[in-house]
């Protein structure tokens, strides 16, 4: 009987594993770090999704490695290659030299990631924080931050949909250095210094380091919304048990899984950045955010086009 690997329990993974393991095939969550849920945790609504996933699926503590061609699963002192194995990666945080941030690199830098490590300790990365973002992410630590009794500023080029509380001092700019002699104690945006002890980092790159795996989530789809992301997963279960007469599918505009997809899946995700209008077929859809889930029509080949 075959069985898959995933790599990552973040929403996508999780999603992907309890779809499986429903369907009666076996699964199993890689995950590295002792928590799960990714970088979605902090959504509201999600950990009643997570909790579900951690108690109905089969999360082993490990690593996902590559060693020269070959993918292995790193536990303790062992090792095994990888076979069957989906990548459900997702961001990774930009680095300060691709943002353009120069000057000192004290201690109090984190990435996004690192923080919600920190949360989940029950510790606190600093005590006047600036957030640097531009996503729904962002705001949401902004917000948790506060919360949990420091004060955010969070600064973002471009305007984040999600608005943060209150208490979150919002600044439009870009930050471009750095001061600190051993500890953060300003970032400047533009010609204007922030009074700091903590920067994070909350500016996105997709991110699949096994790019020859079949992958899900936001490694991907380029989308910010959960539902979208755990959707990925659900379709990639039906590609993968491969039920159904395959439809081939005409398309200008990326979709996912792709151009050839299994008849009983039925449902792609369509993305469109901005949003925008579609045909499928001789069908208009509307298409809200970056990226929509549709179901496509009873045909075996499918016409989608972008709407000018």
């Amino acid at each position: 009987m075959v069985s898959y690997s995933i790599i990552g329990a973040g929403i996508a993974g999780l999603s992907l594993a309890l779809e499986l393991e429903e369907a009666g095939v076996d699964a199993r969550v890689i995950e590295y770090r002792d928590r799960v849920g990714g970088v979605n945790i902090l959504y509201p609504g999600i950990d009643s999704f997570i909790d579900c996933a951690r108690h109905r699926t089969n999360i082993v503590s490990a690593a996902a490695i590559r060693i020269n061609e070959r993918i292995y699963e790193l536990r303790g002192n062992s090792y095994s290659e990888l076979r069957d194995a989906v990548a459900a990666t997702g961001f990774r945080v930009a680095t300060l030299p691709e943002l353009g941030v120069y000057g000192d690199r004290p201690a109090g830098v984190y990435t996004f990631h690192a923080v919600l490590d920190l949360i989940h300790y029950g510790l606190l990365p600093g005590k006047r924080i600036v957030i640097y973002g531009d996503n729904a992410y962002a705001a949401l630590l902004s917000n948790e931050l506060t919360k949990l009794g420091c004060m955010v500023t969070l600064v973002t080029p471009t305007k984040i949909d999600s608005n943060p509380v209150s208490d979150v001092t919002m600044i439009k700019g870009t930050i471009n250095r750095i001061k600190g002699a051993s500890r953060v104690e300003g970032v400047r945006i533009y010609d204007k210094w922030i009074d700091a002890d903590t920067l994070i980092v909350a500016i996105f790159k997709t991110h699949n380091p096994f790019p020859e795996l079949r992958a899900i989530g936001q490694a991907v789809i380029e989308s910010f919304d959960p539902n979208i992301i755990m959707e990925s997963g659900k379709i990639m279960a039906h590609e993968l048990i491969g039920d159904g007469e395959p439809i081939i599918i005409d398309s200008n505009i990326p979709i996912y899984p792709g151009n050839l997809i299994k008849g009983k899946t039925r449902r792609v995700i369509v993305a469109l950045r901005g949003g925008g209008k579609i045909m499928i077929n001789d069908k208009e859809y509307a298409i809200h955010g970056d990226a929509a889930v549709i179901d496509l029509p009873k045909t075996d080949k499918v016409c989608i086009r972008g709407v000018n």
